[in-house]
């Protein structure tokens, strides 16, 4: 009897329990944002990224070894990480002054670098090797938006956000030297110490023009299109 008694009355928390997790969707995440912060520390994630370089060089018959199920499910979950991972760094972008203008669109085979000087946004069109602007750009080093403009971006296309086109070439000409990637803007997104650099370059072109160096280091980015 007392047996039953104890055996209903864990049934009884277990269903509480149960009856919590649906009503607070947090307890369901604190293991698994636990789990993702011991991931992405210091220790854990240098292993982790030692792992997935392996796997970056891993030869096609090594990835063919695979089971067809687990090479789709593989793909999923890093295709999801990289999505994430995109969707955070634009995100970084678009949450900067001045607020009233509009997000720019980012050339296809070409990117942009942005920053805010003096509640202006600046954004320099920047091309892929093997690609060059439909327009002349030699003189227009960037297009800005701010009060000045009311809020519009300034751009040799009718009205609306659209600042650069880059098509493929076998010249690059139309722009200055600085405005075309070495590669990539991808490759330059992937490796930090190359962003800063053509970030550097930027702000230095910038400051001859608008002699002013009161950057906001928070709203510099590098963006990529497809």
């Amino acid at each position: 009897m007392q047996q039953a008694n104890m055996d209903r009355k864990l049934h009884a928390v277990f269903a509480l329990i149960g009856v919590i997790w649906v009503l607070v969707p947090g307890i369901y995440l604190t293991e698994e944002a636990d789990t993702c912060q011991d991931l992405l520390g210091t220790d854990n994630y240098l292993n982790f990224s030692k792992k997935l370089k392996i796997l970056n060089n891993c030869t096609d018959n090594n990835m063919k070894s695979l089971d067809v199920e687990k090479r789709g499910e593989l793909l999923g979950l890093l295709q999801n990480a990289a999505d994430k991972l995109k969707s955070i760094h634009v995100k970084a972008c678009q949450n900067v002054s001045p607020k009233n203008c509009s997000f720019p669109q980012i050339p296809a085979n070409g990117g942009l670098i942005c920053l805010t000087l003096e509640r202006i946004r600046y954004c320099k069109p920047m091309c892929n090797k093997g690609y060059d602007f439909n327009f002349l750009r030699r003189s227009r080093l960037y297009e800005k938006c701010g009060e000045d403009t009311n809020y519009k971006w300034t751009t040799q296309y009718i009205g609306g956000n659209r600042l650069a086109v880059c098509s493929a070439s076998s010249s690059s000409v139309s722009g200055i030297p600085s405005a075309y990637f070495p590669n990539r803007c991808l490759d330059v997104l992937y490796d930090y110490s190359q962003e800063k650099h053509l970030i550097s370059i930027f702000k230095k072109e910038l400051k001859a023009k608008i002699h002013s160096d009161e950057f906001n280091n928070k709203t510099m980015c590098l963006l990529c299109g497809d």
